[in-house]
């Protein structure tokens, strides 16, 4: 943990002994040492009047005054910074709380079921440090337009799904695989980015049960095009909290065998900020996913801070450079060398190397010369819905590969 969040004061209000003894061991473990308990919302606001706390954890459920009225006597008296919201009650209606929070003004970290769970906490406070610490801490947040609420009732009505943009071999431009990325239809506002929403499941503990749905939704779509003798490889985005899923490796092996589709046409990405954390519990998952079969990428890489050492130990099979390294490298003589440099490392690791966001001729041209095993991108192809990929593999491919080569 960084210096920053070490230094952090937090307070854990809760009733039940063994849940604030819980939490209180968690924010210990994470090298926390001004930590103040409080045994109901009353003893809370006392503690926050009287001290400087940056994050309270807030348990709804509490005699003589529960979380809910405490929330609202923080927001008047403004005596604390953020919060994160636990209850051992649904989902829903711990975000409703949230949402209420936010309302009045409140800088809502997460909120999620007890419970608390140590990658959740941790990640919740490095947000805090990157998020609130540079800013006015006293304004809220602005917020987006679209509630957890609305988010849970579109993962119920199967709102969100996925397109797939191919990823191309760079010599011979043939159709490697796709790579699966999560869209939100929704019926009055279009499509929503995951952007949006992405984070948003994450901060309110939702993002285990939307991968798993998509993944569900990925597996059955490979298998259609199975039936049209299509065998491309898979690429399916992991959050980094996903990592901490002791059971995600078993779970994907079995869904994979359901589906009928090999291990080794699916690769799971995942960015390599995902390293910066729980390193160890991170290679854990990955390394079972690779024993069982399955490709691991590293995505956005050069957008983070790891390092090639980090990458050494990672069990992975591929690199997938970001846009940023990418686009008009064929203009930057010095991102090109970084670029050049990246390449080698991969190949020094018998890493294959994906280009992400090639938009021009140009740019391609550079990714030819240094080496580039595949790239994907709009020059190539946006990400497009499973009926529209078809018509692309039909006719969009042979269009793209004129356009390329002048013919």
């Amino acid at each position: 943990m960084k210096t920053a969040v070490n230094e952090l004061s937090v307070l854990v209000a809760d009733d039940s002994v063994t849940q604030r003894m819980h939490a209180q061991s968690i924010c210990s473990e994470l090298g926390l040492q001004n930590i103040h308990g409080a045994v109901d919302g009353r003893d809370a606001l006392k503690i926050l009047l009287d001290h400087s706390v940056d994050v309270a954890l807030i348990d709804l459920e509490m005699p003589i005054m529960d979380g809910v009225e405490l929330l609202r006597n923080i927001a008047q008296e403004k005596c604390v910074k953020s919060v994160i919201i636990l209850s051992a009650k649904d989902p829903i209606l711990i975000a409703s709380v949230g949402t209420m929070a936010e309302a009045d003004g409140l800088h809502v970290l997460g909120t999620f079921q007890k419970p608390l769970q140590r990658d959740l906490l941790e990640t919740s406070l490095l947000r805090y440090v990157r998020e609130l610490k540079t800013a006015d801490v006293s304004e809220p947040a602005p917020q987006s337009d679209v509630t957890v609420i609305d988010f849970c009732n579109a993962l119920d009505a199967g709102e969100i799904t996925l397109a797939y943009q191919p990823k191309l071999t760079v010599q011979g431009l043939i159709l490697r695989g796709v790579e699966a990325l999560a869209r939100w239809k929704h019926p009055q506002k279009g499509i929503i980015s995951p952007g949006v929403f992405i984070p948003l499941a994450e901060r309110h503990g939702l993002i285990d049960t939307l991968t798993r749905e998509l993944l569900v939704v990925a597996f059955k779509q490979k298998r259609e095009w199975q039936k049209f003798g299509l065998r491309f490889h898979l690429a399916f985005n992991l959050s980094p909290l996903s990592l901490a899923d002791s059971g995600l490796s078993d779970w994907l092996f079995d869904l994979a065998q359901q589906y009928d589709i090999p291990p080794e046409e699916i690769t799971l990405e995942v960015t390599e900020n995902a390293l910066l954390g729980e390193l160890a519990c991170a290679i854990r998952t990955l390394a079972r996913l690779r024993l069982k079969g399955f490709n691991v990428a590293i995505d956005d890489y050069g957008t983070g801070f790891a390092n090639a050492q980090q990458l050494s130990r990672v069990p992975a099979t591929e690199l997938k450079i970001d846009r940023s390294l990418i686009h008009q490298v064929s203009t930057r003589p010095q991102q090109g060398t970084i670029l050049a440099s990246t390449v080698d490392l991969a190949k020094n690791l018998k890493l294959i190397t994906v280009a992400e966001g090639v938009e021009t001729l140009e740019d391609y041209k550079v990714l030819v010369e240094l080496g580039v095993d595949q790239v994907q991108g709009f020059y190539f192809s946006k990400p497009l819905f499973p009926d529209d990929l078809l018509e692309w593999i039909k006719t969009g491919l042979s269009k793209t590969r004129r356009q390329v080569h002048g013919k």
